[in-house]
């Protein structure tokens, strides 16, 4: 089928809706999850439009900044608005019909997670701003949340998304080699978190009932095997398997610490290549 914009769109969010309320049993509705669309020619504008509508505290964001809107859809958690969550749809591409429900599903993700992962607070405004006593700090912290919130909402689309195979960490190698590739200052973050995603959600780590078990699979690769990228499968492979959703600020440095270092290596390896 090929890809196309002639879509319902509301009809897709609907169906991303319901997969979710009856497998995550949210509480989620199309009165409580806005979707707006826009495209490349008006998205400063409907941006500004969505957010001072519902989420005004969003036009705090560097929106006007070259790159801002490098997205296919955002989302955006609700504070003081009566509880509406939304999402921010890029319409002037082409979508396959499965490529959009899996989207809705990972936007809807990063919503349930916002609103579970703290006790009902935000994890970012209570600390990703100003919390810690040094700008390094921060950044750690910063780094790590960005990884992870990315990580854990594709991880819970692709178990929600009955289109999504699940395969061997072998048949993931090539891409895997290409996003370690990847890791450097400006996209190093996803590129990290989608090595996570790609791993956790790999036939052999989600069989293993043990880490050394799931250890021994993602160093049959070849591919991992400095302490950092091995201390932070293990850091998440524990996260998933006991709070899940539920984060402290420790896990979350712990994480971004984590980040940094291998962030480090893959700058001096990229040096001493070139």
């Amino acid at each position: 089928m090929e890809a196309t914009n002639d879509l319902n769109y509301d009809s897709y969010l609907a169906r991303a809706i319901a997969i979710f309320n009856d497998r995550m049993d949210a509480d989620f509705t199309g009165d409580n999850i806005i979707l707006t669309c826009f495209m490349t020619e008006d998205q400063k504008e409907i941006f500004e439009q969505f957010c001072s509508e519902y989420f005004p505290y969003r036009l705090n964001d560097r929106y006007q900044e070259e790159g801002y809107f490098d997205f296919r859809a955002s989302s955006f958690i609700g504070m003081d608005n009566g509880g509406k969550d939304g999402i921010l749809l890029r319409t002037d591409i082409p979508y396959q019909p499965v490529e959009l429900l899996h989207i809705f599903l990972h936007e809807l993700a990063h919503i349930y997670c916002a609103h579970h992962e703290l006790d009902g607070k935000s994890f970012y405004d209570e600390y990703c701003e100003d919390y810690a006593q040094t700008k390094e700090e921060d950044g750690i912290i910063n780094a790590g949340y960005a990884v992870w919130r990315e990580c854990i909402a594709e991880i819970i689309a692709i178990e929600l998304d009955d289109s999504c195979e699940i395969v061997s960490l072998k048949e993931k190698a090539d891409v895997l080699r290409q996003l370690k590739g990847e890791i450097e200052p400006v996209d190093g973050k996803l590129a990290v978190s989608e090595i996570l995603t790609a791993v956790m959600t790999s036939s052999e780590i989600e069989a293993s009932q043990t880490w050394e078990k799931a250890e021994t699979a993602i160093l049959s690769l070849n591919l991992f095997d400095t302490p950092p990228e091995m201390d932070l499968f293990r850091l998440v492979y524990a996260q998933l398997r006991t709070t899940f959703l539920e984060i402290d600020v420790d896990f979350i440095h712990e994480l971004g610490y984590l980040y940094l270092n291998i962030l480090s290596l893959a700058v001096i390896r990229n040096l001493r290549q070139n």
